[in-house]
């Protein structure tokens, strides 16, 4: 798989997980709006919705910053605060994307401050959580463009069995 295509998978799987981690989060505190009745089920499914597309978009516009941002860096040279303010940086523009969509004409200085302040630090959090998984992952699989890490069992497995005569179809039975 070439190099650009590569980047381009990893920047799509940032990005969902960021948004699913987001949605999940924003939807487990609009329970509590939920079961006070503060909130209907469709307003609780809608805020999570658009929590977790933005999000996504979000996680897809940061892994892209931190690729260009990191230059070919391993995920373990890479500081947690580096990545962290990078995720800061993506809460920042949607702060920045709410505000100028007329929330600023709606938001007091207090509000605005408060949504300043969530948004940057869910987004650092998100991308710290976002390196933080890539690490494990990466140290408890291998590479999945490498064919022969793929399945369980040793090589000598489907030696014994041809050996044997016994084909897939007969032992799948």
């Amino acid at each position: 798989m070439p190099r650009w295509l590569r980047l381009v998978r990893g920047m799509i799987g940032t990005g969902v997980l960021v948004g699913f981690g987001v949605g999940l989060i924003v939807a487990l505190i609009g329970l509590v709006g939920l079961l006070f009745g503060e909130l209907t089920v469709r307003e609780w499914a809608g805020m999570a919705g658009r929590f977790a597309v933005v999000t996504t978009l979000l996680g897809i516009a940061f892994s892209g910053a931190l690729a260009l941002s990191a230059r070919g860096r391993s995920l373990s040279s890479l500081s947690l605060g580096f990545v962290a303010s990078i995720g800061a940086g993506a809460g920042l523009m949607y702060w920045l994307t709410i505000g100028f969509m007329n929330a600023f004409a709606e938001w007091t200085l207090s509000m605005a401050l408060v949504n300043l302040a969530v948004l940057t630090v869910m987004g650092a959090g998100a991308a710290t959580g976002a390196l933080l998984v890539a690490r494990k992952a990466r140290g408890a699989l291998k590479s999945v463009d490498d064919p022969g890490s793929i399945g369980e069992g040793s090589p000598r497995d489907g030696v014994v069995r041809a050996e044997r005569g016994i084909t897939f179809a007969e032992r799948d039975r």
